[in-house]
């Protein structure tokens, strides 16, 4: 008896594990090229929709998408959102002052145009603004949380906001580094 009670051991202990399942991941989602310029469509399309009438033929200006954690740092992600969501709004028919062009604005190396907050009146008078768009992100690791708002320079009042989630990919890693 005591020469079976072992071998029954041995034989319940591989049937058992015979049954026992391993999860497996789903394999990462496929990276989508066009992901960022759809998200930054559909933020800006979104914007523009709320907008009330009388300020969609003023001039818009547009700050940097930054990192909401980091407001004085963005990244390949944030300049290219603020250049996408700036050429919808000029696709839409909207008159749109290119900054890179102009040294009034506050310009970081390897950032883009970021407005200091007490700058941005200055700015918006000096081109007639109506409008200025901002925007931040937050870098997550299945997605990354994208927060633009349409603003008021005269009065600091939001006029529009969307908030959008772009799904994490090996492209989008490569856009925050």
């Amino acid at each position: 008896m005591r020469r079976i009670l072992p071998t029954l051991m041995l034989a319940s202990a591989l049937a058992l594990s015979a049954c026992a399942t391993t999860e497996t991941l789903p394999p990462p989602a496929k990276a989508d090229p066009s992901v960022v310029v759809n998200k930054a469509y559909e933020t800006a399309d979104a914007l523009i929709d709320q907008l009330p009438p009388n300020l969609r033929a003023g001039p818009v200006l547009f700050a940097t998408f930054v990192d909401v954690d980091a407001l004085d740092r963005s990244t390949t992600l944030g300049r290219t959102l603020t250049e996408q969501v700036g050429n919808r709004f000029v696709q839409r028919g909207f008159v749109v002052t290119e900054l890179k062009l102009r040294t009034a604005v506050f310009v970081k190396r390897d950032t883009g145009e970021l407005m200091l907050a007490r700058e941005v009146d200055q700015i918006a008078r000096d081109h007639d603004a109506r409008i200025v768009v901002v925007g931040t992100y937050a870098p997550a690791k299945e997605a990354v949380y994208l927060s633009a708002k349409a603003i008021d320079p005269a009065t600091g009042q939001v006029l529009a906001a969307k908030d959008t989630i772009v799904p994490m990919d090996n492209n989008i890693k490569s856009l925050l580094r």
